[in-house]
């Protein structure tokens, strides 16, 4: 069991397999409530933040792998959290004047306050700064280790193109609205597609429980 999950292939294979368990028994079983499990407050929901709880646990439980490496987990960590803030939706509880202080038309809008645009500005700037920072520091080696087959490389991998498609699937509806003039598309696609986003995006702090899982045995065997 341990040598299968330290394979390269373990979270890539365990993410479509119990993805597909999941959407092959809300589709097949429950095709009426596909898009009820998804709303807030739902099972998806509610195991969404169960992994996040659990994620930010296992950073911390896996701190001493770092301790060469504080900043990096450190960066981890605030990522994390910020990861879950936004989740909850925090974004759409800072500002009385607009939706979301993280979108470009926040910034550009000259009824919004200048001190808040300061100081939003600032946090996606310390975000995307702690962003660049690790695409500078790792990319080179992920790059090259992807073609070695390293495990925790293609973990990591899995994670990124979840959370890609996450966000694809998420905004294709209002894409596809916005290419067919105003032409929305049939609820039930609607639907589809929110549960698609949902159930994937569930996955995303279990991936980074198994990423760092699958770094911490392979220190120990090294």
């Amino acid at each position: 069991m341990k040598k299968f999950f330290l394979s390269p292939l373990f979270a890539p294979v365990f993410y479509c397999v119990l993805w597909g368990i999941i959407l092959a028994v809300v589709l097949v079983f429950f095709p009426e409530q596909k898009f009820a499990i998804t709303v807030d407050g739902a099972i998806i929901d509610i195991a969404t933040y169960t992994g996040y709880a659990l994620m930010l646990i296992a950073m911390l439980y896996f701190v001493k792998d770092f301790k060469d490496k504080m900043l990096c987990w450190a960066i981890y960590f605030v990522l994390g959290i910020a990861a879950l803030l936004r989740e909850a939706g925090i974004q759409h509880h800072l500002t009385n004047t607009d939706t979301t202080p993280f979108k470009s038309r926040f910034f550009l809008n000259p009824n919004n306050p200048l001190s808040e645009k300061i100081i939003y500005g600032a946090v996606l700037l310390i975000i995307f700064g702690a962003l660049i920072y690790l695409a500078v520091k790792y990319a080179k080696h992920l790059v090259v280790s992807f073609f070695k087959m390293n495990t925790v490389t293609w973990s990591i991998a899995t994670f990124c193109t979840v959370l890609v498609f996450a966000k694809f699937a998420d905004r294709f509806p209002a894409n596809w609205k916005h290419m067919h003039n105003l032409e929305e598309l049939p609820r039930d696609f609607i639907d589809i597609w929110s549960l698609l986003e949902e159930s994937s995006e569930m996955f995303l702090p279990l991936l980074v429980i198994i990423i760092f899982a699958q770094n911490h045995l392979l220190k120990e065997k090294a």
